[in-house]
């Protein structure tokens, strides 16, 4: 069974020293808590196409770029739900859509070309990324 939703969110990433990276974490301390995921391990497997062409556009800095991933919060089995998720990026605004799928079948998606079972507009433009 299929899920889906539609993320929008401000992107902006900072490098720090590790003695401000403590500084920061001991800052927000006070208005953080673990939430149901914790400390999991999250894993992505970024797609593209035989030519490489999403990386290399990400790569160039363009203002406009996307990427298509699938994206799990845990070690899957063939039932366990994972994300395909296309990620595109205009002037710092990342606008996420994604679908939720048993991970066999979005593997039979994204890799081999099978109809994923969602006829919804995130899986068509899914689609058409890659």
């Amino acid at each position: 069974m299929a899920f889906q939703a539609v993320f929008k969110r401000y992107e902006l990433k900072y490098l720090l020293l590790p003695e401000q990276k403590d500084k920061v974490l001991r800052a927000m301390e006070p208005y953080m808590a673990p939430d149901q995921y914790g400390r999991t391990t999250i894993r992505n497997i970024y797609c593209d196409t035989d030519n490489y062409r999403l990386i290399r556009r990400s790569i160039e800095r363009p203002a406009y770029k996307e990427k298509l991933r699938t994206r799990s919060y845990e070690q899957v089995c063939p039932e366990s739900t994972v994300f395909v998720e296309l990620k595109r990026k205009y002037r710092s605004v990342v606008y996420k859509r994604r679908i939720g799928l048993p991970e066999e079948q979005a593997v039979k998606w994204v890799i081999k070309g099978e109809p994923c079972g969602a006829d919804s507009q995130i899986a068509r433009e899914a689609f058409r990324c890659g």
